[in-house]
């Protein structure tokens, strides 16, 4: 049976200077208070596994099967020290990709684990989504980076967050204001694009062009939003 290539990931906001915040994963850990946050498939095993000192009385789940608070925590603090050191390994390394700064470690594998690394990642998903988000550690980085999975003082504005205030405010305003509504929500969609308040149509697709490599036009979707003010000076052109 040939081996396996396999790889651990985890996500952390590249625009951040600063790095993960352990120190304040440690305080939030202390803080949870429902053991059914942490993420265990097999509780008894894992657990063992990751406190290796504890002996064969101790009671690990009460009687419905839960994990007691206690060596959840234990178990929590063990898996972020564990963290810290193996991204400041050999064993891993990163790269960047769209706004995403990605820690790999991995490598073939025979039904264990590639490296230390990796299981040290692997098991930072073990804990709650909470105390991963207070590290800096984005918990499902198949999203586009928003606000939402990087709340720090650095946190940039991103498509993802335009929509959601652009929904929020409609969302929660009982009336639309028209002219004000309209202003408001150009004001949101200038933090991402080139702002389209009081601009010649013609221009503002040709830069929509320039900056997004395509023709909006010519998408199906998008084509629907293009007003005909836009085609006059083509069509002017055209005819001289």
């Amino acid at each position: 049976m040939g081996a396996s290539m396999l790889t651990a990931t985890i996500a952390f906001p590249a625009a951040r200077t600063e790095p993960p915040n352990f120190d304040r994963g440690r305080q939030l850990l202390e803080e949870v208070t429902d053991a059914s946050l942490f993420s265990f498939d097999e509780p008894k095993d894992e657990l063992t596994e990751l406190l290796p000192d504890l002996d064969d009385e101790s009671d690990l789940v009460d009687k419905d099967g839960e994990v007691l608070i206690e060596y959840a925590r234990r178990a929590g603090r063990v898996i972020i020290n564990n963290l810290e050191e193996a991204l400041d390994s050999r064993e891993t390394t990163f790269l960047t990709v769209a706004d995403y700064k990605l820690y790999l470690s991995g490598g073939l594998s025979n039904g264990d684990n590639p490296t230390e690394a990796a299981e040290a990642i692997w098991n930072a998903y073990k804990l709650p989504e909470s105390v991963l988000c207070a590290m800096g550690f984005i918990w499902d980085y198949e999203l586009p980076l928003s606000r939402a999975n990087d709340s720090g003082d650095h946190a940039l504005i991103t498509d993802t967050d335009v929509v959601d205030a652009i929904a929020l405010g409609l969302g929660t305003s009982p009336e639309w204001s028209g002219t004000d509504t309209l202003t408001r929500i150009a004001d949101t969609i200038g933090k991402v694009r080139s702002h389209p308040g009081q601009r010649d149509p013609h221009e503002y697709v040709k830069k929509f062009t320039e900056t997004r490599a395509f023709d909006p036009r010519e998408d199906a979707f998008l084509t629907k939003y293009v007003s005909e003010e836009a085609d006059k000076v083509d069509e002017e052109e055209n005819e001289d």
